[in-house]
């Protein structure tokens, strides 16, 4: 069951007397906020480092995060259901699900355009508080492997997404602190001049390699592939928490080998052998793509980071060929 975008949204939104204390889930998403917000505040990010957005089990320090938030923004369910449920359980805060708002532009795994539907309802509020002296929380554990079928949830390597994203949140905060409205305003409008620059720069960078095929590790890229005109052959692992079996990756080295694949990208943390299962007689030559900017520093430097190193990742592979 869908949060909604925004929790009461039909009553009155409330004027902080200061900047509203917000929470934000991964990195990226910390990133454009943090440029937003700049000089008047700072949000706190939820999930640090290589932490699985799929699935995760809330640490005492991140469920007190939570139970602290004035607004929490982040991707949404269909990135992270484990959120969903802490959030109904723990959270007083209004929330804003980026993968529900009317300007973010979806797709499904599939490649064809996507369209999330709203259901009514809430999340049960009598979810009992676990005791905050365990070592982990439980309110927040997924245990369910996050396929890929259905709407791809990595909006945020999409550019469109991302300036999409600047302009909602700097109306977001704008309503709930009025007096700080015209920074965050000029704060996004300079943040979306930034990503366009950005976005024209990888644009130029890979329309050389326009139409090229490559293996990525999970299907976690289709945005930007779509973005600058790069073709994703396959993914290694079915879904998030899902071992490819050997029949999967049999097939999956016959495509390489059919369609003379020459780059396919493992991610932080991935396993390489599973590239090396792909591998024919010519050989692959590999990078490592950080869909989530994990080995970056959090900030507002975050975002236009992680998209260019994916380009440069890209680039560098294919232009070896």
């Amino acid at each position: 069951m869908r949060l909604p975008l925004i929790a009461a949204a039909l009553a009155p939104l409330p004027a902080f007397a200061e900047p509203p204390q917000v929470v934000t889930d991964i990195a990226p998403v910390h990133s454009l906020v943090s440029q937003v917000m700049a000089g008047v505040g700072e949000p706190e990010l939820l999930l640090q480092g290589g932490a699985d957005p799929h699935s995760v089990t809330l640490k005492p320090s991140q469920a007190r995060m939570l139970e602290r938030a004035q607004l929490v923004i982040w991707v949404g369910e269909d990135l992270a259901p484990w959120l969903a449920r802490a959030i109904g359980g723990l959270a007083r805060a209004e929330t804003i699900a980026l993968l529900e708002h009317p300007a973010t532009s979806l797709r499904d795994f599939d490649g064809s355009d996507a369209a999330l539907e709203e259901e009514d309802g809430h999340p049960d509020d009598d979810r009992e508080h676990a005791d905050e002296g365990e070592e982990d929380h439980e309110a927040g554990q997924d245990s369910e492997a996050h396929d890929h079928e259905g709407t791809d949830p990595h909006a945020w390597l999409s550019p469109d997404n991302a300036r999409a994203w600047l302009g909602a949140v700097a109306e977001e905060l704008a309503a709930r602190d009025p007096e700080n409205a015209e920074t965050y305003f000029a704060n996004a409008q300079a943040a979306i001049v930034d990503v366009t620059q950005m976005d024209a720069a990888i644009s130029a960078r890979l329309e050389p390699h326009a139409g090229a095929e490559i293996v990525t590790f999970h299907d976690a890229f289709g945005y930007f592939a779509a973005t600058y005109g790069i073709d994703i052959l396959g993914s290694v692992q079915p879904g998030d928490a899902s071992a490819p079996s050997a029949a999967a990756l049999s097939a999956l080295k016959d495509l390489v080998d059919d369609h003379g694949v020459t780059c396919a990208f493992s991610e932080p943390g991935s396993d390489p052998g599973l590239l090396e299962a792909i591998e024919t007689g010519a050989g692959l030559r590999t990078g490592v793509l950080d869909p989530m900017g994990s080995t970056l520093t959090p900030g507002p430097e975050l975002y236009g980071e992680l998209m260019t190193g994916v380009a440069t990742v890209i680039d560098t592979c294919l232009t070896e060929g």
